[in-house]
Order: C-alpha cells, then structure tokens, then sequence
C-alpha cells in the first residue's frame, strides 16, 4: 500500500515498484486463464502453512525458506495479501510473490 501525504514528497520510485507489482500479478493471473502457473523454479516455499485474516484480505503465514528479502530457513513469516492458493497444485500467489506450498499447519506428513 502506498500512504501518500500532501506535507511530503511523492516518492516516485515506490509507485513504479507499486505499478511493477500489480503489472506481474496481472500476467500471473492471465496465465491461469490458458492454465498455465507461472512458478519461477526457485519460489520461496512456505512450510506449516495456514491462512491468516489480514483485514479485509487474507495472508499466509507460516516457516518460510528461500525467500529473497528474509534470509533464513524455518523462519516465521506473514505474507503480503493472497490473491490465489491452489493447495491441489501446491502453489500460491500474493500481492507480491508466487510461494510454492509446503506442509500445512498442523501436519504430521513429511514434505
């Protein structure tokens, strides 16, 4: 979310990012339309995952690895808003980011 205020500078580098964000989940989700997941191979996975109300929207939380900006394994983290999960492919996308599904919470399965 950008917070815009009249007493401060616009800064034009986050809306571009803002713009570039919105931009490659729009061509996520128009690839679902031909049936295609566009996963990159090295998605952060999101382990002993489980859905978290993020008012009025919805997030994952869970023990994240391989993620670009949180560095570590097992680490707890609360996603961006989910636009969609696909637990039967394994998959899910937030505002920012494709995560592939680990294990959800709770779960007593190896993944």
């Amino acid at each position: 979310m950008l917070v815009i205020k009249k007493d401060r500078p616009v800064d034009i580098a986050k809306i571009v990012a803002e713009v570039h964000r919105i931009d490659q989940l729009s061509i996520d989700l128009m690839m679902l339309v031909d049936g295609h997941y566009n996963v990159p191979n090295d998605a952060p996975i999101i382990d002993q995952w489980s859905l978290a109300p993020s008012p009025p929207s919805v997030c994952l939380t869970g023990l994240g690895a391989g993620h670009p900006l949180l560095p570590g394994n097992s680490r707890g983290i609360v996603t961006s808003d989910l636009a969609l999960i696909a637990e039967d492919v394994g998959v899910a996308r937030t505002m920012s980011r494709w995560y592939r599904l680990g294990r959800p919470a709770g779960s007593t399965q190896s993944s």
